[in-house]
């Protein structure tokens, strides 16, 4: 599978759908798609944001472990694009950071995020 032409192919619908089921990951598929009723997506929209975001964001470390997925996977492109795309599902699925100047979260805040949590 070559990544750079999946990821052109996004913007269909049906090609999205399949470049991930190709990907041998049906629970991925189904993170993803729980992401696009969440962000009002598409999966091929997820699913090339996934990809951008992981290449902007990213730590040094993601990257090794990206390194470490190609030169293991018998099919790079398949092992790239679940790394990239689990990477971002596992940064969306991730609870809410606390506000700025509290060390803790609070369920309960009501402060709109002015940091006025005691």
């Amino acid at each position: 599978m070559q990544l750079g032409k999946i990821i052109l192919g996004f913007d269909d619908e049906a090609h999205a759908a399949e470049a991930l089921i190709a990907c041998g990951d049906i629970v991925l598929l189904a993170r993803v798609d729980a992401m696009t009723s969440r962000f009002g997506e598409s999966v091929g929209e997820y699913a090339s944001g996934a990809v951008r975001r992981f290449a902007n964001l990213a730590a040094s470390e993601d990257w090794l472990g990206l390194m470490n997925v190609l030169e293991r996977s018998s099919d790079p492109g398949a092992g790239c694009l679940t790394y990239m795309v689990s990477w971002s599902l596992k940064q969306d699925e991730a609870p809410p950071a606390p506000h700025a100047g509290t060390s803790h979260a609070y369920a309960g805040c009501t402060c709109g995020g002015s940091g006025g949590c005691s």
